[in-house]
């Protein structure tokens, strides 16, 4: 990647790394997290959206995040209102990304996996 739409992309990339690693975080074994407090663990209060244009932004970057995740099969696109749902495969990322990294490093390294 190069010039300035390359780092724009990897922003963005980088930026719904840190959204869904707010919702692994924040998530209980069933995947369900209240949306709220997921936009508050990365900075984003909705009351403040009207006069802030920098939580304007966060808004935006926030919602588009969401759209990729839920493109990329990781979260529920009919999740109820208020709420960010981990699917199947979202919910095996996160038992994943909970594991230590040597862990996660022997797996890779197991014949026949």
């Amino acid at each position: 990647m190069s010039g300035r739409g390359g780092i724009e992309r990897e922003a963005k990339r980088e930026f719904e790394r840190a959204v869904l690693g707010q919702v692994i975080a924040l998530a209980p074994d069933d995947g369900v997290v209240p949306a709220e407090r997921v936009e508050q663990a990365i900075g984003y209060y909705r009351h403040c959206e009207a006069d802030n244009p920098v939580q304007q932004v966060l808004g935006r970057r926030l919602r588009a995040a969401i759209v990729a995740l839920q493109a990329q099969h990781v979260l529920a696109a009919d999740a109820p209102a208020g709420c960010y749902v981990l699917t199947p495969y979202g919910r095996a990322l996160a038992a994943t990304k909970r594991q230590p990294w040597w862990a996660r490093a022997a797996s890779r390294l197991r014949p026949g996996t």
